[in-house]
């Protein structure tokens, strides 16, 4: 039974700090404007402090950090056992005021100046900071609460600049420019454009075609013949100038000079460019702009407000000056795991392209897919986002002890012989297959205490 509680009663304790993060994560980022103590920490503290919001303090005492009285506290007061018996604990009215008293504590204190010094998102200068000026007690406090931080990836919190609603408001222009683009093209004669391997086909619409000596220069899409996913009877359509009327079924060949080349080219390097906004959006929930090669990173540190060392950290890569190549850039620390849950492989992609193009981070990636190197990536195969099951390697002595006993072992059992007469001689058996058990292994077994349990429940 053991086996199989545990594990449940960590995943509730797993949602229950999620609801916990979600419902104060707001309140920390207000009070870290105000007073400039980071939310990840002060929602890491009232995480372990409050035990998720289940403690006895939280719950009935709005207390969700554990602050005691002092000398200079003038509320409502309670007595509960803590270091000794009966201490005096503060009572706050609602949750937000415990998290505001929280803020004003540190501030007000001598012995805490010392963290208001230090970078206002470095979460592990902070939580040592917080052990030596004497918050908690216990030794392994500040490891604590970075493990926090890092399993719920509250650092995400130190960035209120980098809100939704930011994302979405930018999204929104995004949406509006491409409707008046739209709008432009439905206006002006637009030709299709495909471009196959062969030759270059002009077909334009015949409403087109009544006008004499028109020169077609507008153009809608490209797409490419090879692609997967395109009809290999597809057309190819470019422009073609000075069209005589009565050719609208002809198919005039353009020569192939250096200019067309020139243009294909040009046309084939856009469509393989990705397709992203000009301004910041998000990815995995992770706010992220696109860049240009040679765009320098302390200009987009500067004017998306990062500091510029951890624009290193979140996007994995060393210090450097300039972009090599047009790349994402994560603008806040990408996640463990995707939604998505898998990567279908395309072509020339790297471990760390799908790092970006996903939103996760590359040692992760690695971990979910030990076998998979930059070498042996290839197109059309799939990369988990996400840890998958891992059968257990080892025995398991508990589940050892509840397997059946199987018919090898009773071979040693000496049966008594006979009563009859004539006695048979023994037939040999060491030819003949052992009949296998009931539950012949551990995935069998566990999947009917499972149901046994369900059924009990």
């Amino acid at each position: 039974m053991l086996v199989f509680l545990i594990p449940q009663c960590l995943i509730a304790q797993k949602t229950a700090t999620l609801i916990y993060i979600d419902e104060y994560k707001n309140i920390a980022i207000k009070e870290m404007k105000r007073t400039g103590i980071p939310a990840s920490i002060t929602l890491a503290q009232g995480i372990i402090e409050s035990n998720s919001g289940q403690s006895n303090l939280s719950l009935n005492f709005k207390n969700h950090f554990g602050i005691k009285c002092k000398t200079d506290w003038q509320g409502e007061t309670t007595y509960q056992d803590d270091d000794t018996k009966q201490e005096c604990f503060r009572v706050y009215p609602t949750a937000a005021r415990s998290f505001i008293d929280h803020s004003d504590f540190l501030k007000s204190r001598p012995n805490y100046a010392p963290l208001f010094e230090l970078d206002p998102v470095d979460d592990s200068a902070w939580a040592y900071g917080l052990k030596k000026a004497g918050y908690a007690t216990a030794a392994d406090y500040p490891r604590k609460l970075i493990k926090v931080i890092n399993d719920f990836e509250l650092s995400q919190y130190n960035f209120p600049e980098l809100a939704t609603e930011d994302s979405v408001e930018a999204n929104k222009q995004v949406m509006l420019k491409k409707s008046d683009t739209s709008t432009s093209l439905k206006k002006d004669t637009t030709v299709s454009v495909v471009i196959t391997p062969s030759q270059i086909i002009a077909k334009v619409d015949s409403s087109v075609l009544a006008k004499k000596d028109t020169l077609l220069q507008t153009t809608d899409t490209v797409q490419l013949s090879n692609v997967k996913g395109i009809n290999s009877a597809a057309t190819a359509v470019t422009t073609a100038p000075n069209v005589p009327q009565g050719l609208e079924n002809e198919k005039p060949v353009i020569k192939k000079d250096a200019v067309t080349q020139v243009d294909t080219l040009k046309k084939l390097i856009t469509v393989a460019s990705p397709n992203y906004p000009d301004v910041r959006f998000r990815i995995n929930e992770v706010p992220v702009v696109w860049a240009k090669a040679g765009s320098a990173y302390l200009a987009i540190a500067n004017s998306q407000n990062v500091p510029l060392f951890r624009l290193f950290e979140y996007n994995e890569i060393p210090a450097a000056d300039l972009l090599e190549k047009d790349q994402l850039v994560f603008l806040g620390p990408k996640k463990k795991e995707t939604a998505k849950k898998v990567h279908t492989l395309k072509a020339n992609e790297t471990l760390y392209s799908i790092s970006q193009s996903e939103g996760i981070q590359l040692n992760y990636l690695k971990q979910y897919n030990s076998k998979a190197s930059d070498d042996n990536l290839k197109e059309g195969d799939f990369l988990f986002l996400f840890r998958p099951f891992d059968a257990p390697k080892t025995k398991s002595k508990i589940l050892d002890a509840l397997q059946p006993v199987s018919n090898s072992a009773s071979k040693s059992i000496v049966k008594p012989r006979s009563n009859t007469k004539t006695e048979q001689a023994p037939k040999d058996t060491s030819n003949q297959p052992t009949t296998k058990p009931a539950i012949n292994n551990k995935i069998d077994l566990i999947k009917k205490i499972k149901s046994f349990i369900k059924k009990k429940a």
